[in-house]
C-alpha cells in the first residue's frame, strides 16, 4: 500500500459558523471548537461544580455546562456582572429558548463530545478518588497537613512563653 503525504490531503480545522436569528439579533454558532477549548470548557465546568467535599453537584454541572457551551460556541458576550449570578443567567437563557436554539445549531457529534467529556471526566475523578491510589494520596495529604514533627513539638513545648501558658492553664484547672 502506497503512503500518502498528510499535507497533500489539504485538511483544515472546521471554522464553519451557522447563524441563527433570535429577537432580531444574529447569533453566530461555531460548528467546531478546538480540543484545547473543549478541555478548558470541561475544566471550567468541573472546577465550578466541585464543592468542599469533592462532590460535583449535578445541577451545577448542568448550569455551568450550558453557560460554557454558550460562551465557547457563540459570539454572545456576557458581562462580569451577568456572570456573578450564573443561576439567574441560566434561567434567562433556558426559559427564553435561546439556549435550546443554540444547542440545536451545534452538530450532534460535537455537542455529544463535550457532554461525554464532562461526564467521563467526573467519572474518572470519582474513580481515582475512590481507588487505592486516591485514598492513599488523600491520607498522605491529610497527614502532611497535620504537621506532627516531633522535633517541632518539642521546640514549641521548650519555649518559656509556651511553658508558662501551660502552667497557667494547669493552675486554673486545679
Amino acid at each position: 500500500m502506497a503512503k500518502i503525504s498528510f499535507s497533500k490531503l489539504g485538511l483544515k480545522v472546521n471554522n464553519e459558523v451557522v447563524n441563527i436569528n433570535f429577537n432580531d439579533q444574529v447569533i453566530e454558532v461555531k460548528q467546531y471548537i478546538s480540543v484545547n477549548d473543549k478541555l478548558k470548557l470541561i475544566s471550567e465546568v468541573i472546577n465550578n461544580t466541585v464543592d468542599e467535599h469533592s462532590f460535583c453537584n449535578p445541577v451545577k454541572v448542568k448550569v455551568y455546562l450550558a453557560l460554557g457551551i454558550l460562551d465557547y460556541y457563540t459570539n454572545i458576550n456576557f458581562t462580569d456582572k451577568q456572570k456573578e449570578d450564573p443561576a439567574k443567567l441560566y434561567d434567562i437563557l433556558m426559559s427564553s429558548g435561546l439556549a435550546s436554539e443554540i444547542i440545536n445549531a451545534i452538530p450532534e457529534e460535537e455537542y455529544c463530545e463535550v457532554i461525554c467529556g464532562v461526564k467521563e471526566s467526573i467519572d474518572a475523578f470519582y474513580n481515582y478518588r475512590n481507588s487505592v491510589f486516591g485514598i492513599l494520596d488523600t491520607i498522605s495529604t491529610d497527614y502532611s497537613n497535620l504537621n506532627l514533627d516531633a522535633t517541632e513539638i518539642q521546640k514549641k513545648l521548650a519555649d518559656p512563653d509556651n511553658l508558662s501558658l501551660v502552667r497557667d492553664v494547669l493552675t486554673k484547672l486545679g
